[in-house]
């Protein structure tokens, strides 16, 4: 079976609760990411993403300087560990109505898993799954657009 491992991606980044919400912007563009983990004395405590920016910065006409990352970030945050079945995956993305997953190991973040890495996988992910996970494939890439948390 498939598990978080086979298909998260590798390039995580994490940064410190004290950095700026500008410098956590700039790294995302540079490094072509969608999301960031934050972390407090290197633990993971959130995330943000860009739809983070979208809704609790744009759409509010609100300054970065005025916020911290913690003001922005999503907390709690959904984590599975690298064993994983992808369909579970999957499927507390779809109830959970989450765009990103961050892959724990021994309580640090090792990969992350968003739809395009289901989309980069999925002819062996479906090959590999009944005819049920094919439904919740289906059900995953057809709604994740709607959703507004990570």
């Amino acid at each position: 079976m498939t598990t978080a491992r086979d298909i998260m991606s590798k390039k995580i980044i994490t940064i410190e609760t004290t950095s700026s919400i500008t410098e956590i912007a700039k790294i995302m563009n540079k490094n072509n990411i969608s999301c960031i983990v934050l972390t407090e004395n290197e633990k993971p405590c959130g995330i943000i993403t860009e739809r983070d920016y979208l809704s609790k910065i744009i759409a509010q006409n609100k300054k970065t300087s005025d916020l911290s990352p913690t003001q922005v970030m999503s907390s709690p945050f959904t984590t599975v560990s690298a064993d994983t079945l992808v369909d579970k995956v999957a499927q507390t993305m779809l109830e959970s109505k989450i765009r990103h997953v961050v892959v724990i190991d021994k309580d640090h973040p090792i990969g992350i898993i968003t739809i395009t890495d289901f989309l980069k996988h999925i002819n062996a992910i479906i090959a590999d799954s009944d005819e049920y996970s094919k439904d919740l494939y289906g059900s995953i890439f057809e709604e994740h657009e709607y959703w507004d948390r990570q």
